[in-house]
């Protein structure tokens, strides 16, 4: 059941029978996903049925009973080192968040970025945590050795939005100051609108903001997904929607009889990413990357409003 309020977290040591996991149809061939469960308690968050697996709800018990899986980076070690191993990349956070609140207790990620790095396999992270800052040394390590790109996870720049949707999170200020930090330490680093929310952040000027402001802090990249409702998040997030924005109901039931919204808007809302990356000037800049972006005078976009904006 959906709430607003904070919950007390409870962790949980895990022994993992294998670190990396099979990836098809992606951009990259293995996942890497240190803990189970993500205090962050992101209402949209399509990886809250990883814990029905546990016999576990994808709603609350995905946000407050966490699990650690303690030997990791030993179990990586192993599996980098057969022979068979090719160095094909490894997403590093795809189901939960990599510098949740507990790697400053448990050091996990770094330890599989050490792993990672010593056998020269390039990654990629995908994060909302300000924490990564701490790692810095190690992801140019790994820059140096295979090769590193880190994703921050800024769906939206207004704070209201934020508040009410990734109450757990560190401020989108605050993320796009590590992105800051990130690109002048020369590391690959950009951020992804993701996921845009019909009718909450998915509109014109909302986009528009936060790209300005992921060129202003030196983003390499920006990239967008969309809202995406498995059975078991959908009911969860339709409690958020009564919660805080029962009008959005109606347009929800009908841009999402299934687990994605319809192509049109999908393309559409991709589209005004991509058109306000070029407006901005949002590019891989690292040579550079202390020149400010170009700045246009105005930027004209088209709206989303007949496909689920504001």
């Amino acid at each position: 059941m959906y709430s607003h309020m904070p919950m007390e977290t409870t962790v949980t040591p895990l022994e993992c029978r294998s670190a990396l996991n099979r990836v098809r149809g992606m951009g990259f061939g293995w996942s890497l996903n240190p803990y189970r469960g993500c205090a962050h308690a992101c209402v949209y968050c399509f990886a809250r049925t990883t814990h029905t697996y546990f016999d576990l709800g994808a709603g609350e018990d995905f946000s407050r009973r966490l699990f650690a899986k303690t030997n990791v980076a030993a179990v990586l070690e192993a599996e980098l080192s057969s022979p068979r191993w090719r160095r094909d990349p490894v997403a590093v956070g795809t189901a939960t968040d990599p510098y949740q609140p507990l790697e400053g207790r448990f050091r996990l990620t770094r330890a599989c970025l050490e792993v990672l790095a010593r056998h020269r396999t390039p990654a990629q992270l995908i994060t909302k945590g300000p924490m990564v800052r701490r790692d810095t040394d190690m992801l140019q390590e790994l820059s140096r050795r295979a090769g590193c790109t880190v994703c921050f996870s800024i769906p939206t720049v207004d704070e209201a939005v934020w508040r009410r949707t990734e109450p757990g999170t560190a401020a989108p200020r605050h993320r796009l100051l590590a992105v800051r930090h990130l690109a002048r330490e020369g590391i690959r680093v950009g951020v992804l609108l993701a996921p845009l929310l019909p009718g909450i952040s998915a509109d014109r000027r909302g986009i528009a903001a936060a790209v300005a402001a992921a060129a202003d802090h030196g983003a390499c990249f920006v990239d967008t997904n969309l809202l995406y409702l498995k059975p078991d998040v959908k009911a969860y997030y339709f409690e958020f929607l009564q919660a805080h924005y029962p009008e959005l109901i109606p347009r929800y039931r009908t841009l999402y009889p299934a687990t994605s919204a319809p192509e049109a808007w999908r393309a559409h809302a991709q589209a005004v990413v991509r058109e306000a990356a070029e407006a901005y000037g949002v590019c891989d800049r690292r040579v550079v990357r202390l020149q400010p972006p170009p700045r246009p005078v105005a930027l004209a976009l088209p709206g989303l409003e007949g496909v689920g904006g504001r």
